[in-house]
């Protein structure tokens, strides 16, 4: 078996054994954790093991830059008893409301303690600096779940906001802590394996949602997407030009913007259409899945 066919095997077996899901109906008997987004849910049920119950505010397919929450979320939110925020947009809106509506909630900020970086570090707005992107001036990209290392912050704030709403179960949050910290490692392993011959390639994107992913697995994201809209004509021209050099290049595009743009630099470069959705619930078979995509091995 190859290295990369082992990686691949070793991602699967952390997907099937991780994958989870609550169900339809409340249980009065354990609390309710809401957060923003469906990732979120995936490292409170590893973490939590069944003592709480997760809901995220934002509903499949939705865009966090887009989506305003109504009232049927506000009266969920009100049955909670702890919200974990991730410095999506929509919070900017959705946290004042819910604080009035409940004031009474501990809102935990789960990106405090993450370096957070320009969204538009990568591309032409860019400073230029080594690998073609530097530090930028933009406003602070918030996908900082679809890095694996700056999740293992993530779950230290996590871990310790459930054991503030649950002291009893201390022991167990700080088991599920270390497990899950071994779960992130392999996935970082495996993932690092996938992608060893694309170290320091490209991959273009419409949203430029990877960024942290490509920081710590050494990729260089290409942002189709102009200041939050798509590219005029000579932009898009312009982006072909410079993805024409690129050797086997791929395009991801997100359920959640536009494919119209993606489609035809696509056709116009011959590149390969891959799906990446950045905010897919089952977090750890998401990445594995996106590094193969970009390596061309999916």
């Amino acid at each position: 078996m190859t290295r990369t066919a082992a990686a691949l095997a070793v991602l699967g077996s952390i997907a099937v054994l991780s994958c989870g899901g609550g169900g339809p109906y409340r249980s009065a008997d354990i609390p309710l954790v809401m957060v923003s987004i469906p990732p979120q849910e995936y490292f409170v049920e590893r973490l939590a093991g069944g003592r709480v119950e997760v809901e995220a505010a934002l509903p499949p397919g939705a865009s966090p830059a887009t989506y305003e929450p109504g009232p049927a979320e506000m009266r969920q939110v009100a049955e909670a008893e702890l919200y974990l925020s991730i410095g999506v947009p929509f919070e900017s809106a959705w946290l004042p409301r819910l604080e009035s509506a409940n004031p009474d909630l501990p809102v935990v900020a789960t990106h405090r303690g993450v370096d957070r970086r320009p969204i538009d570090r990568y591309g032409a707005h860019a400073e230029e600096g080594e690998h073609g992107h530097g530090h930028g001036h933009g406003s602070p990209d918030p996908h900082i779940w679809l890095s694996p290392e700056l999740v293992q912050v993530q779950a230290d704030t996590i871990a310790a906001a459930l054991t503030r709403l649950d002291p009893a179960g201390d022991s167990a949050y700080a088991a599920n802590l270390a497990s899950f910290r071994r779960e992130i490692d392999s996935l970082q392993t495996g993932i690092r394996t996938v992608l060893e011959e694309a170290r320091g390639d490209t991959f273009v994107v419409f949203h430029p949602s990877w960024g942290y992913f490509a920081d710590e697995f050494d990729l260089y994201q290409l942002p189709i997407e102009v200041q939050g809209q798509e590219p005029s004509p000579s932009e898009l021209a312009g982006l072909v030009e410079v993805a024409e050099g690129l050797s086997d290049p791929v395009v991801l595009v997100a359920p959640q913007f536009s494919r119209r743009s993606a489609e035809t630099l696509a056709g116009e470069i011959g590149a390969r259409l891959e799906e990446a959705d950045p905010l897919a619930r089952d977090w750890a078979s998401n990445l594995q899945a996106v590094a193969g995509r970009i390596a061309g091995r999916q």
